[in-house]
């Protein structure tokens, strides 16, 4: 086997191990507030709260989901939240996808409406 064939072959895979990684990942937790000043203030001194957990305030029809220390809703909705402003699949080169279909789910089954960047399909 010459050394381009077996660079190859460990390209693969290191990608697949990825991969798999990625799949096996748990999924991110769910935080549920009040509102969505509380769940700012949450976010930026709770240790328990991470990139890309996804947070949840019923009273004020708000769902979406942590970027390294900015919540971000994927509701039309967004009280205190910055609103996602790319398509989802390509905000932050889709690294949030999962956290973004996981709050979307959410926001579905409490009846909150999802505005148009988020949509996934």
């Amino acid at each position: 086997m010459n050394r381009t064939n077996y660079t190859d072959i460990q390209d693969d895979d290191a990608a697949d191990a990825a991969r798999a990684a990625e799949d096996a990942a748990p999924l991110k937790a769910v935080h549920r507030f009040d509102d969505t000043i509380e769940a700012y203030d949450a976010t930026q001194c709770r240790d328990d709260i991470r990139d890309g957990d996804v947070l949840v305030v019923e009273s004020e029809k708000v769902v979406g989901f942590l970027v390294e220390a900015w919540p971000i809703a994927i509701t039309e909705v967004s009280g205190e939240f910055h609103g996602l402003t790319a398509p989802v699949g390509e905000f932050k080169d889709g690294r949030y996808l999962a956290s973004a279909e996981r709050a979307i789910e959410l926001a579905g089954e409490l009846g909150f409406p999802v505005r148009q960047s988020a949509q996934t399909a």
